[in-house]
């Protein structure tokens, strides 16, 4: 017997399908700062649904900037 996915789950399929493709077509327009952009969109919309995420992200982007452009004191 088949098992019906939950809502939940037909959702998060979806919503990965809506990123993936959108990922596809920012890349194809423009390249690496597509993918980029896509991820950039992505974070967002994560960081909306749980506001606490904004903190997280802003750490995460002064270390990565910290290790290329040569300053830790960013």
């Amino acid at each position: 017997m088949q098992q019906v996915p939950s809502i939940s789950e037909v959702r998060r399929a979806r919503r990965s399908a809506h990123w993936a493709e959108r990922q596809r077509r920012q890349v194809e327009a423009r390249g690496e700062a597509g993918l980029a952009d896509a991820w950039w969109d992505r974070a967002r919309a994560i960081c909306k649904t749980n506001p606490e995420l904004w903190n997280d992200l802003a750490r995460t982007l002064e270390n990565w900037t910290g290790r290329h452009d040569g300053r830790h004191d960013a």
